[in-house]
């Protein structure tokens, strides 16, 4: 009796360790199907922001060029899409374009969602996005500073805040920042 329990409690754990859940809007809690960008948001939807440069504070503060490109799309309905470009093959704004059409291209045929990043929400000059991170089967939020045609991120993520704009999420320590660049919105939303 004991060994058929202890079975049954050794094949639950397993089969719970190699569960992987299928992640919906509704798990989100940046999640809000009513949400609007407002039009004088300092965030622009009319293009992709690409990460140019990154400073910390280490040995006095040093500023180095990015040496993975990230590629962020926002959408004026609270989604984030992502591509990451590491051997900045991508260079014009019509790249961006086709890039981002061949990836939706690529996960409509597999049928995954390869460039959905998450949600965002903003208040004032402030903005967190959270996503889900595969591995830690948790919840991570980027909090970014918004400025005209640039967004700052102050931390590179944390599992705190659970999407709590506060002040304390905004360092003085590492700072990374990407430069705005208007494309033709050719592409829609890919429906996941």
């Amino acid at each position: 009796m004991i060994k058929s329990i202890f079975t049954l409690l050794l094949v639950t754990v397993f089969i719970s360790c190699g569960y992987r859940k299928h992640m919906t809007k509704a798990d989100y809690s940046l999640y809000n199907p009513d949400f609007e960008l407002v039009n004088t948001s300092p965030l622009r939807t009319d293009g992709v922001y690409v990460l140019v440069k990154i400073w910390t504070n280490q040995n006095g503060g040093t500023e180095r060029v990015a040496t993975e490109r990230k590629i962020y799309k926002f959408y004026p309905g609270g989604q984030v899409n992502l591509i990451l470009d590491p051997e900045h093959k991508l260079t014009t704004c019509e790249a961006y374009v086709q890039a981002f059409n061949e990836r939706i291209e690529e996960s409509k045929k597999k049928g995954s969602a390869t460039l959905f990043e998450g949600y965002y929400k903003i208040e004032n000059d402030k903005m967190v996005l959270q996503r889900w991170v595969t591995p830690r089967k948790q919840f991570s939020y980027d909090y970014f500073l918004l400025e005209k045609d640039d967004i700052i991120i102050g931390i590179s993520s944390t599992i705190n805040g659970k999407g709590q704009i506060a002040a304390k999420y905004f360092t003085e320590y590492y700072k990374a920042y990407y430069s705005f660049i208007p494309t033709e919105d050719n592409y829609s939303i890919p429906n996941w």
